[in-house]
């Protein structure tokens, strides 16, 4: 594998770093030191002494780490050369090692935005993990490994000390989103922290097991032309990773959902780790540098381990949807062949008449007295009613049903873990309070299940007529769960495609399509009721220029940038959209002109703010927008009137200077009147320099 193609060039470097690469510093050479002990099988317990030592320092803090109370030693250890003896040369490298990184390149700095100290909280956390999995795994050099969950992060302290944009200003304006943190620091910085890590690891001719997991612990690795070693030392870091932010020891204090690379389900087999002795041995180790670094981290315990293994579930799913989303894009294009494809089980794409008509359908065939459906709410833990068919004339309100799952739960607990139907009939305490809420004397569940992950309940009983539940009957309506489970997962799929054609796909957020729909609905409520409704029209200042000057994929990064500031800063109920080219529509129902005016300020000065910051990136004239505001007027009979107005109050503040808001807010013949009066102002100024 030519490993060079991955790593980002000197220019590329250059251009998101606000010093010349030569000046920035080197590896610390005790660092370099060390690591060179790492990858030499003839070095000694004395050679480490004799690096160590080099740096009265690092001995001092190194030797206050060992004499602190995590160790408990009974006597004092008072030189370098009796902690290798007592502790090892594995364990006084990395304590050497860690030092020596946080002093020299760390070093605490608590911003807001970016604390080092949680920083390197995450770094530890996923270096001790890292060696704990390599010694799990069999690789056969774990230190290596630990060095390598130790710098994962570096490219993060480098932007943030020498970034034309620091990591602090980054995190400041991260937008709210589901996509990865890296792909938003390669929009607004220009590169993510895994190539400008990578970049400085070659730099610094770091060995490749240290560049490798560096650069690709975000993304699929699989595919390339690796070692197995290799590959190993990535999915170890990249999992460690993982689950370092699953327990709330990310690198920054924002809580963002991670992203699990199916390439390591292929390479380590997650299913045979003991995760509970795995997180309590990394807490013992990790704890041991806390009164150093001054910080504590969680306590481990069952429930972390059923987190971790719940979120690991959690992230597979959500990793192949990632992964996999070119494919669902590509599937727009067929949009009509797949909506008859996915009507093969059901004659509905809508979800409530998927339920109810399958609902009918049972008691019509089966003859039950009573069947609903029951979703799975995974925060509270519970079972809760979501469509029913009641003909017992109980009176019992299925409605408001709600089933807590517990250990007492029994046969609710094993369909769910089973994948398979059962017969509740009161044998645990759960489930006969069930039952009696219900007033019955048994209940069959069978499971809804797509994608092998269960979804659901289908529940059936004769409550009235306490006709007995035959096995039969009740595997005859597992057939009907299957599906019901295959027709919701392509409604789900037929409307995701369906709200993706009304995506702009550079931006992500409404296109042109969706805002006129939204418009007109939201115009005739206006017309209707005499209501309330405005528009702003949000257009790029000198865009062409911009273009011109860095090239359309630069100008391509700032559409996207600027289309997450503007969703990130409007409110819930506004619909964001791009209107076409460099012009942004935001729909504002129910808010009057003075309302949406404040609105429109605010979001000029936040776009003024991120292209000062972006100046840094793109020298010349910073990024700025002009912004056109309208309100809906009783005289106007269609949309496209409210759309003019606020076209033509956008084309007035690209008249007055540009970086600003106005609007045409008074009636047809006072907009006519003003405009007159400007140009008599001109006429006037004309004659009198004559």
């Amino acid at each position: 594998m030519d490993i060079q193609s991955y790593i980002p060039t000197r220019e590329i470097i250059k251009g998101v770093l606000n010093r010349k690469v030569e000046d920035l510093p080197t590896l610390p050479v005790v660092a370099v030191k060390l690591l060179k002990i790492t990858r030499d099988d003839r070095s000694s317990g004395s050679d480490l002494v004799k690096v160590v030592e080099t740096d009265p320092g690092i001995t001092a803090k190194v030797l206050k780490i060992v004499n602190s109370a995590a160790y408990a030693f009974r006597s004092k250890i008072s030189s370098v050369n009796q902690a290798v003896i007592i502790l090892g040369f594995n364990a006084i490298r990395s304590l050497a090692l860690e030092v020596t990184l946080f002093e020299q390149m760390v070093r605490p700095n608590r911003g807001k935005e970016f604390d080092r100290i949680f920083f390197w909280q995450h770094c530890l956390s996923v270096a001790s993990l890292s060696m704990a999995l390599a010694e799990e795994t069999g690789h056969p050099a774990p230190e290596a490994v630990y060095t390598a969950g130790l710098l994962h992060d570096l490219g993060k302290i480098i932007l943030d000390v020498y970034g034309r944009i620091s990591y602090r200003e980054f995190v400041k304006n991260l937008p709210q989103s589901d996509t990865q943190m890296v792909e938003e620091e390669r929009k607004l910085i220009g590169l993510g922290h895994d190539e400008v890590g990578a970049y400085f690891c070659a730099k610094w001719e770091l060995p490749e097991e240290l560049l490798l997991p560096v650069r690709f612990h975000h993304q699929r690795f699989n595919h390339l032309n690796l070692s197995r070693l290799q590959t190993l030392e990535v999915a170890i870091v990249a999992l460690a990773d993982f689950i370092t932010w699953t327990q709330g020891i990310g690198s920054i204090n924002i809580i963002r959902h991670p992203i699990l690379p199916p390439d390591i389900d292929e390479i380590i087999d997650l299913g045979s780790i003991d995760w509970r002795t795995l997180i309590e041995r990394v807490d013992r180790e990790v704890k041991t540098t806390a009164e150093f670094y001054e910080f504590t981290f969680p306590t481990s315990d069952q429930f972390r381990e059923n987190l971790l293994r719940a979120n690991i579930r959690l992230s597979r799913m959500n990793s192949q949807f990632y992964h996999l989303k070119e494919d669902v894009e590509e599937r727009l294009n067929g949009l009509s062949q797949i909506k008859r494809s996915l009507t093969t089980p059901h004659r509905s794409l809508d979800t409530d008449e998927i339920m109810s008509s399958t609902l009918d359908a049972i008691h019509k065939d089966f003859g039950f007295d009573r069947s609903y459906l029951m979703g799975i709410d995974r925060d509270r833990r519970c079972l809760i009613t979501r469509r029913y068919q009641d003909n017992s004339g109980l009176g019992v309100d299925l409605s408001s049903i709600v089933m807590t799952l517990s250990p007492f739960s029994g046969g609710f607990l094993e369909c769910l873990r089973k994948n398979a139907p059962m017969l509740i009939t009161g044998m645990t305490s759960g489930e006969a309070e069930f039952l009696e809420i219900l007033q019955a004397r048994e209940i069959g569940v069978v499971p809804i299940s797509n994608n092998k992950q269960i979804i659901g309940l289908l529940c059936i009983d004769n409550a009235r007529t306490n006709k007995p539940i035959a096995s039969a009957a009740l595997y005859a309506v597992a057939i009907v769960a299957n599906e019901l489970g295959i027709a919701l997962e392509n409604a789900r799929l037929f409307e995701e495609i369906k709200s993706r054609a009304n995506i702009d796909g550079l931006t992500k957020i409404n296109n042109r399509r969706s805002l006129d729909d939204f418009l007109t609905e939201a115009f005739q409520k206006a017309v209707k009721n005499n209501g309330k409704l405005s528009v702003i029209m949000v257009d790029i200042d000198h865009f062409k220029h911009f273009n011109d000057t860095f090239g359309h994929l630069a100008g391509d990064s700032v559409l996207e940038l600027l289309g997450g500031t503007l969703n990130k800063f409007s409110r819930p109920t506004d619909h964001v959209g791009r209107f076409g080219g460099e012009e942004f529509m935001i729909i504002l129902a129910n808010t009057d002109f003075s309302e949406a005016f404040r609105c429109a300020e605010r979001l000029r000065k936040e776009i003024e703010d991120l292209g000062k910051l972006l100046a840094r990136r793109f020298p010349g004239p910073p990024l700025t927008v002009s912004i056109g505001v309208a309100s809906f007027q009783p005289f106007m009979k269609k949309k496209e009137d409210l759309i003019a107005k606020s076209d033509r109050a956008l084309y007035l503040a690209k008249e007055h200077g540009r970086n600003r808001v106005m609007s045409c807010h008074a009636s047809v013949n006072s907009e006519h009147t003003f405009q007159t009066f400007a140009r008599s102002c001109q006429l006037f100024r004309k004659n009198f320099m004559m």
